[in-house]
């Protein structure tokens, strides 16, 4: 009885109506509001806990006026908004909504049954976003200790973010007669293990779209380095509490897990935390362009079949020989797609958006691929075809989505990144089977298993090497002839010698890359990928393939002769197999 007097004469004037909780309830704080939420009278509902301190007076009012501001905004029927009050412990996150009647009187309960003690908040602001009925209000408040810290009780997550989030956004859109989702939710997941690296990330937190949309963005540490995690924090918070009362539709997330996994634990990681309906994945080194938001929501509204959307990602001019020869040999081709095709193969997940995991749950980023990329990109983007089961239309490349990629390793020689890719992308053969053809022997594979194994059995250990050189000086030979007129353009005026040393080079880039997939091969053991291609246009141009085989079929020919002429014919020996 004391207590009680005690709490009424805290909350005074106000009445208050005291309803007992059976032990079973302790910590189950979110079946505790709904109990509360069914004994309560009054047109407006806010979930508080019994440790936080309100900061501004006058909050009611200004809760009611963003719910007439929103009826009227939305022409939603009054009531049917979520409105949250500002949590100073938490920038940006809905930690504290404010219900209306009508949300009780349509779903017979503030939340669903299968919450316990998490996710309540952040499910109604997500449940109302969908229709433009979500909003902050800028009334402070302080949880002192709730939050995203510690609690008084064990946590008990539910995942709430696929089936129960769609079946209610169906329930709800019942009760609104039918009216149609408008609201945009729309995620950036960036994976980030450079250090020193505020500028770029602050560049892509700070991306605002000129329309209403609601964005969170997942910044995921893949980097046990405390002073990044600490930085990223800082940058996140300063950008959170910048935004209360002013940009709180956009809110920026740092997880971390105190440990290197690769760029597409990582992206699995932002991408399964996000409830959007749209995942933009950028990567910690790409400056995107100042509208690539509105670039991404305007072919959202052109393309509504797609699922996958291919940004523009941009290489800085070549300024040296090295990044001449990238540029001659167009091993890049992908990061540019977007400005060649309507509907491309795949795109590269430096700039890439995809439908949200709550669509596709099974859909992630395998960890078969390296760590630091080559392979998963091209995967990932296949699987939303299989899993949708169509091959056109499904991807969409968006031109307007820029952004400006750095030269790696600062624009030299980097041959081991460019190797990484090829080691990745080689696993796409044996996960994706129905996506590749076969060709002759390339001139590494002709080496290893058709001029070696020779040379072995007429026990010709000279002649077999001799002949693995020239098979490696034909083919680049004719590397740098189909690289010379693209060499041209790219060394300008620098002689045909410079030209021709730059076409070598391009040349070397993609004999490279092959040598490294053969590797691959030996290495995995697989003989299934022999004299096996991945189509890197995935059946959107037989010509590709046709192209590609009889290619492959010129150079064994070629490969053949030279053989012969070494191994059997060299100084005047005839051998008669």
């Amino acid at each position: 009885p004391g207590s009680r007097k005690r709490v009424q004469s805290i909350l005074s004037p106000c009445p208050v109506k005291f309803v007992d909780i059976p032990p079973q309830m302790y910590g189950r704080v979110c079946k505790i509001w709904n109990t509360l939420g069914r004994n309560a009278k009054n047109d407006f509902i806010v979930l508080l806990g019994d440790d936080i301190k309100l900061l501004d007076t006058n909050w009611q009012v200004q809760v009611v006026n963003a719910f007439h501001r929103i009826a009227t905004e939305t022409t939603l029927p009054f009531g049917a908004a979520c409105v949250a009050l500002s949590d100073m412990s938490f920038p940006g996150f809905p930690t504290f909504p404010v219900v209306h009647r009508w949300h009780l009187r349509k779903f017979g309960t503030i939340l669903p049954k299968q919450f316990v003690n998490q996710g309540g908040d952040p499910y109604l602001f997500e449940l109302y976003s969908r229709f433009n009925a979500a909003s902050f209000v800028p009334c402070r408040l302080h949880n002192t200790i709730g939050g995203d810290g510690d609690a008084r009780y064990k946590k008990h997550e539910i995942n709430w973010r696929g089936q129960i989030l769609t079946l209610n956004l169906m329930h709800l859109q019942e009760h609104l007669d039918g009216v149609k989702v408008s609201g945009m939710c729309l995620d950036v997941v960036v994976p980030s293990y450079r250090t020193n690296n505020n500028v770029i990330l602050k560049s892509i937190i700070e991306l605002r779209a000129t329309i209403k949309v609601y964005v969170r963005f997942w910044l995921v540490i893949d980097n046990p380095d405390k002073n990044h995690i600490n930085d990223v924090s800082s940058l996140a918070d300063e950008l959170n509490a910048a935004n209360v009362g002013n940009d709180s539709n956009y809110f920026a997330n740092v997880i971390h897990y105190g440990e290197n996994r690769g760029a597409s634990f990582a992206r699995n990681h932002g991408f399964n935390y996000s409830t959007a309906d749209w995942v933009l994945f950028l990567d910690d080194d790409v400056i995107p362009d100042r509208n690539i938001l509105d670039a991404y929501v305007g072919a959202i509204f052109r393309y509504p079949s797609a699922k996958v959307f291919v940004g523009l990602t941009e290489l800085p001019p070549s300024f040296n020989t090295w990044t001449r020869m990238l540029r001659t040999c167009n091993i890049m081709f992908f990061y540019g797609v977007a400005n060649h095709s309507i509907y491309p193969a795949w795109g590269v997940t430096a700039n890439l958006m995809v439908r949200g995991s709550r669509f596709n749950p099974t859909i992630q980023f395998k960890n078969v691929y390296p760590k630091t990329g080559g392979g998963e990109d091209i995967d990932f983007v296949f699987q939303f075809k299989d899993w949708y089961n169509r091959q056109d239309h499904i991807v969409v490349g968006v031109p307007g989505a820029k952004a400006m990629h750095p030269w790696w390793n600062s624009g030299e020689t980097c041959y081991r990144q460019i190797n990484g890719w090829a080691w990745g992308d080689s696993l796409c053969i044996t996960q994706w089977p129905q996506k590749t053809y076969v060709t002759c022997p390339n001139w590494i594979e002709y080496i290893v298993f058709v001029v070696a194994p020779i040379s072995m059995l007429f026990e010709r250990f000279q002649a077999g090497l001799l002949t693995m050189l020239s098979v490696a000086a034909v083919e680049h030979l004719i590397l740098l002839t189909r690289y010379f007129s693209s060499a041209r353009k790219n060394a300008g005026n620098r002689g045909w010698l410079y030209t021709a040393w730059v076409a070598f080079g391009a040349g070397t880039v993609v004999s490279a890359q092959e040598v490294t997939r053969t590797m691959a091969l030996i290495w995995r053991l697989s003989l299934f990928s022999l004299c096996r291609r991945v189509d890197w246009n995935d059946g959107q141009q037989p010509k590709f393939i046709l192209d590609g085989q009889l290619g492959s079929f010129f150079h064994f020919v070629v490969n053949l002769c030279v053989t012969w002429l070494i191994m059997f014919v060299w100084k005047g020996e005839t051998v008669c197999i």
